[in-house]
This record gives structure tokens, C-alpha cells and sequence, in this order.
């Protein structure tokens, strides 16, 4: 590999990219380096600075989503307002709307678009629910990115993503949810595997997640081992999974130790307590891999990148180990197997070992907000035109349709709700009042509610709730929360990875440690291409780990990270990585780049400690706390379950929401 020039010239960053005018970025987080090594709690928020502007969020893309790319400025302005305390005193300009809702869902993720259409269809439209986001469109996380490349309409997801398929019967739910067949969604759908232009035999998963994982080979992935003594050069290892890690860079013992990590097979020499769950949730992942397992713990390098950014947010040194379990990141599937050989013995169900090779993970082209946009038409039928699954995919959005009075589901967007309170004692009070801001006028709105659903997640509630009861706070200073960007990078070809023979990619430093491409889903004329000499889009699913840190030092060193960084560093962070990693292969960041899109995430995962999912010291677990609800006040996001899947935010919407129906 030759040495690689990294100048601003080389690397394009002059290139004209998707929706870029605007961009000529100065750099809002002097001293990022040094806080972001700190560690000091308080200094991220303080460096956390309001006042950002469109330079700071970057280029949104094209089509539903072009302004509303992760935690724009906008939102982040209005949030970290709220945090501060600017409405410790609601203003008294306050505009009362004289609108009174039967629920109020703050929040217009999957728990308050679940929650809205429970309460649709079990009131046939008689009742009415008022969604409020603080984003310009629904979704939560399940939003997506949209390019136009060379005729070609790409799609790439924002945040969640992935879903278990093939659907499962309504009575055999698991991580599916008898919602899915409700709101339209299919039974049958194809993915396009086989790649044209190429007489190689490339292997694409269907989703991002499980190449990154205990499934690696299901991806044709390479790893990148960057010679510290030498510059930029470096080394590529293609069929690390298959053939043992023989021809990596690394000791023996590592090497052995990476195989007894990704193997399916139960572990001999564990003897696995009756009361499994629980044992593991008393320990961090670590503690299991290198005191139980008795592997290295340079093995944890391998894996930190698919524990954080399949769930668990923060690193192997801080998260449970039943995280691990939970959404299947090395080495869930040995544990898995351990239990179900043990249950077998002695003659009991295997009901909840099943282990990752009983179903498999696929995305839409844009992730989940394909899910999103089914349970938004299900609701509101003129709001996206066309019937097809491929019309409610990629039709444009009827805005209008969204808040219309008079209908039983309301969705309002750039709507942040800064303060929620009962009309009087809790005991007795008939209404809950909701405060609201406009993102963009910054004016502040009233509204009533029979009932509210708090659909957002413990870092805000904490702030909006003005009558929260001290157990329900101190189960919030339990809650930890860890921020991911997603980076969307739209290439006008990928040769420089047919020609290396790779369809993912795995390092070790630098920007972000993964990519891959996805086979794209079959959508008749408008499935996206798979052909070397045609576009696609590279995701980069990015944490911000670090070692030796307490837990809470972490997520806000990590958080730290994430909101003082540009954009424009950002997008030469990408552009230097890929040089790095592919100009041997023929790539050119200056010509083969089309688009780069930012998602920041300030909280995008529950990070769940030691303790989480079943308590610590008799304690209950503070997440059974926060799902009892209170008054005419409930609760429903996916992080009370540790497991952050599009199929349990829609249960915990609808078990909160179902708890408020009876005060109707």
C-alpha cells in the first residue's frame, strides 16, 4: 500500500455534495480533543453549546426526510434549552389552543405511533390522540436518507433498522409484533442477493446488524489491520471467520480466543446457574468474556463495535452482560446454546434460549421508517398517496394530512413539549396540561389531555414531567443513555470493493469501525442497483467508546464527542477513512463521492448496567419503576425493555397506553 496524500484537495472536500451550498463550517467545539479525553462530569454540557446552525448539521438529502437528518441543530437548540432550564418558568406569552385531547403522546417514535393507533382502533375513531414531536416528521429514530445518484433513487436508513423475518403468527409474536399484518405490511417480500457486473462470488446480508456480529460470515468482509510503525499502510485479512483468523496480524492466543468468542457451540466448561438471566445481569459484559470464558480481553476490541451500535450503546467494560444476550452480540449464541443443552437434559422447554439461527434480520431500503410510514397511513389514509407497499415507501408525504382537525389521530411536528403537570392533585385531577414549542418560531402553545403517554425516552421526561414522584426520579438517575451517528455515504460506484473482493469492512481505528453493503430489497423498477459500476450507499454505524472509564463518565465523554464535531470534520473523517482503506482499490473520495449525510443520535441507546433488566441488592429494577405510570400519566418507549427494537417500542406503547384507556 502506497503512502496516501490527505490534503483538503485530494480528499474533495471542495466537491459539490448533496446539498452542500451552504456548508463552509467553523468549528463550534474548540478543545474538542481535550474534553472529549476529560472525563469530567458537567463539562460535556457545558460544552454542549446551543446557538448551532445548518453548518452543524450538514447536507439532510433529498425527498420527506432532507430536514429532519438525526439531531438537527433545530432540535437540539430546542432540547438543550429545555435542559437548562429556560422553562423552569413557562413564559407568559403562552397560547392556549382550547384543544383538548383524550391522550397527548409526547413523542412520535414507534411507542406513540403504536399507542395513537391502539387507541383508533379500539374507539373506532371516537377517541382523539394528539401526537407532538420535536422533529419535522415522525418516526423517532426509524427515519431515512434519500439520494439521487445517476438516475437511481437511494435509500439508507437514519437509526433503526432491521426487522425478523418472515413474520411470525400474531400468537407466536417474540420479536415480531402482531401489529406488522394490522397496519398493511406484508407477507411475502424478496431481497435482490446476486450481484450483476461482477463474476465474483460476493456474499450481501439483508440487514446492517448481523455481518457486524455473531453472523459476520453472512457478509464477505474484510478486515483492516492499520501498522502503526509505518503510516498509512496496512494490511487486509479476507475470510477471517471462515478460516480462524489464520492470517490476521495477532497473537495466537488471540487468535484461539476469537474463535471459542464466535463459535455456536455451548460452553463445555460453564456451569451455566437455573437462574441464568439474572446471573449474567449481575455482571458487565467483560467480566463474563475474560472471568467466566477466561478469554483476553483484547478480544473485546473485536466486538465493541457491534455491542454498542447493536444495542448496547456504551462498551463491553460497563453494559450487562445480558445485554449481550438480548440482542445477540458475541457471544449471546454460546450462551444461548448452553441453555437450551441444559434445559434439554433435564427435560425442560427451551422456551426463550432460541438462539439467532432461528430467524433472520432484514431492513427496508430506508430501515424502519418503512414500518413507520405503514402504521402513519394505517392511521391517516390520504397521507401518503398510493396503496402499494412500494407507494407508502417512497411517496411523498401528504403534510397537510397530518394535523387536520378533527381527526382522531393528529400528528404535530417541530413540536417540543417543555412542560407536562395534572391540572391539579394528582389524585384528582381530571386533565394533564402539556406545554409545547414550536422548533422553529420558538412560540409556546397549551394544550389539555384526558391522559398522557410519555413515548420519549428517561432524558427528557425527567426534564418535562414538573409533578414526577421522587421514586420515579430516582429511578431515572439509574437510566444512562449513549448517542451513535449514522453516516450515509452515497458512492457513484463501489469497484474499490469488488476489486478487493469484499462486500463489508472491519478496522481498528480512525473513524467509525464497520461498513457493508446490504442486498436491497426487490421493489419491482425501483429496487435500488447492485452492480459494482453503479451508486449505492456505504453506512456507517459510528459510537463513541472509550476504555477504563465508569459508566456515566463514558456516555458523557461519548456525547461530548458527537455534538462538538462538525460537520465538515466529520465528512473529512469519512472521506480520509475511505482513502485510507480503498485507494489501493481504485478509490477516488474527490470523484467517486456523491453525497455524505450526518444522523447524530445524542441518545439514541438505554446503556443497560449490571442491574438493569432484574435489579441490584433486592432492589427492584428501576425500569419496572418508570412502566407502573402515575396519575393520568403513562409510560412507553423501548428503552424500558434494555432492548431497543422497533417491535418493542410498539409493545410498550400499547401496555401504556392500554393503562391510560381506563381513565377514559
Amino acid at each position: 500500500m502506497t503512502k496516501i496524500r490527505l490534503d483538503d484537495e485530494t480528499l474533495g472536500m471542495n466537491s459539490k455534495i448533496t446539498r452542500r451550498d451552504f456548508v463552509n463550517a467553523s468549528l463550534v467545539g474548540t478543545g474538542t480533543a481535550l474534553i472529549a479525553t476529560s472525563g469530567i462530569p458537567g463539562l460535556a454540557s457545558r460544552a454542549q453549546a446551543q446557538g448551532l446552525g445548518a453548518d452543524w448539521t450538514g447536507p439532510g438529502g433529498i425527498g420527506d426526510y432532507a430536514d429532519s437528518n438525526g439531531n438537527t441543530a433545530e432540535v437540539v437548540n430546542a432540547a438543550h434549552a429545555l435542559r437548562d432550564g429556560q422553562f423552569r418558568s413557562l413564559p407568559e406569552d403562552i397560547i392556549d389552543t382550547g384543544e383538548i385531547y383524550d391522550v397527548v403522546s409526547v413523542g412520535g417514535g414507534f411507542a406513540g405511533l403504536s399507542a395513537a393507533y391502539t387507541v383508533q382502533k379500539e374507539y373506532q375513531g371516537k377517541k382523539n390522540v394528539l401526537v407532538l414531536d420535536n422533529h419535522p416528521i415522525f418516526g423517532g429514530e426509524a427515519k431515512q436518507n434519500e439520494f439521487e445518484i445517476n438516475g437511481h433513487r437511494l435509500y439508507a436508513p437514519q437509526g433503526s433498522n432491521g426487522f425478523v423475518w418472515p413474520p411470525k403468527p400474531a400468537e407466536e409474536a417474540g420479536l415480531f409484533h402482531r401489529y406488522w399484518n394490522e397496519i398493511g405490511l406484508p407477507n411475502e417480500l424478496n431481497w435482490k442477493t446476486k450481484a450483476t457486473g461482477t463474476s465474483k462470488n460476493l456474499s450481501f446480508p439483508t440487514d446492517h446488524f448481523t455481518a457486524m456480529g455473531s453472523e459476520a460470515s453472512n457478509a464477505t468482509t474484510g478486515f483492516f489491520y492499520k501498522n502503526q510503525q509505518t503510516g498509512n499502510k496496512g494490511q487486509w485479512v479476507l475470510g477471517a471467520h471462515e478460516n480462524g483468523f489464520k492470517d490476521a496480524p495477532i497473537s495466537d492466543k488471540v487468535k484461539a480466543d476469537l474463535r471459542e468468542l464466535y463459535s455456536h457451540e455451548p460452553l463445555e466448561n460453564l456451569d451455566l446457574p437455573d437462574n441464568w438471566p439474572e446471573w449474567l445481569d449481575s455482571m458487565t459484559l467483560k467480566d463474563f468474556i475474560v472471568k467466566e470464558m477466561g478469554l483476553s480481553a483484547e478480544v473485546l476490541d473485536y466486538i465493541s463495535g457491534t455491542v454498542s451500535t447493536s444495542g448496547g450503546g456504551l462498551s463491553p467494560e460497563v453494559i450487562s452482560a445480558y445485554a449481550a444476550v438480548q440482542y445477540f452480540a458475541p457471544p449471546a449464541t454460546r450462551i444461548y446454546a448452553t441453555a437450551a443443552k441444559k434445559a434439554e437434559a433435564k427435560g425442560e422447554s427451551k422456551e426463550g434460549v432460541t438462539d439467532s439461527t432461528e430467524f433472520t434480520l432484514v431492513s427496508f431500503p430506508g430501515g424502519n421508517a418503512g414500518i413507520a410510514r405503514h402504521f402513519v397511513k394505517k392511521m391517516i389514509p390520504d397521507s401518503i398517496p398510493g396503496d402499494s407497499m412500494t407507494d407508502i415507501l417512497n411517496n411523498p408525504l401528504n403534510w397537510e394530512s397530518l394535523d387536520r382537525k378533527n381527526q382522531s389521530v393528529r400528528i404535530r411536528g417541530r413540536s417540543m413539549v417543555v412542560y407536562v403537570e395534572h391540572a391539579g392533585s394528582i389524585d384528582k385531577s381530571e386533565y394533564v396540561n402539556v406545554v409545547y414549542t414550536d422548533t422553529a418560531t420558538g412560540k409556546a402553545y397549551r394544550v389539555k389531555a384526558r391522559t398522557v403517554l410519555m413515548a420519549s425516552g428517561g432524558w427528557v421526561n425527567k426534564h418535562i414531567i414538573r409533578d414526577l414522584p421522587t421514586g420515579f426520579k430516582d429511578a431515572y438517575k439509574e437510566f444512562y443513555h449513549a448517542p451513535i451517528l449514522t453516516a450515509n455515504v452515497a458512492v457513484n460506484n463501489w469497484r474499490f470493493m469488488e476489486k478487493l473482493g469484499i462486500t463489508g469492512a472491519q478496522w481498528f481505528d480512525g473513524f467509525g469501525w464497520f461498513t457493508n453493503l446490504r442486498a436491497p430489497m426487490d421493489l419491482g423498477n425501483q429496487t435500488m442497483p447492485l452492480d459494482p459500476n453503479k451508486p449505492a450507499v456505504l453506512t456507517f454505524y459510528v459510537p463513541f467508546l472509550q476504555k477504563n472509564m465508569p459508566l456515566q463518565s463514558e456516555a458523557i465523554v461519548a456525547r461530548t464527542q458527537l455534538f462538538a464535531t462538525p460537520y465538515k470534520e466529520f465528512e473529512r473523517q469519512i472521506r480520509t477513512k475511505l482513502t485510507e482503506l480503498f485507494s489501493d482499490y481504485g478509490f477516488d473520495a474527490k470523484t467517486d463521492i456523491e453525497g455524505i449525510i450526518t444522523n447524530r443520535w445524542g441518545h439514541a441507546y438505554i446503556v443497560p448496567q449490571p442491574g438493569y433488566y432484574y435489579g441490584r441488592d433486592g432492589r427492584p429494577a428501576p425500569r419496572e419503576i418508570i412502566r407502573q405510570g402515575y396519575g393520568r400519566i403513562a409510560f412507553g418507549h423501548s428503552e424500558l425493555t434494555g432492548e431497543q427494537l422497533w417491535s418493542n417500542a410498539v409493545s410498550e406503547g400499547e401496555k401504556a397506553v392500554r393503562q391510560l384507556m381506563k381513565k377514559f
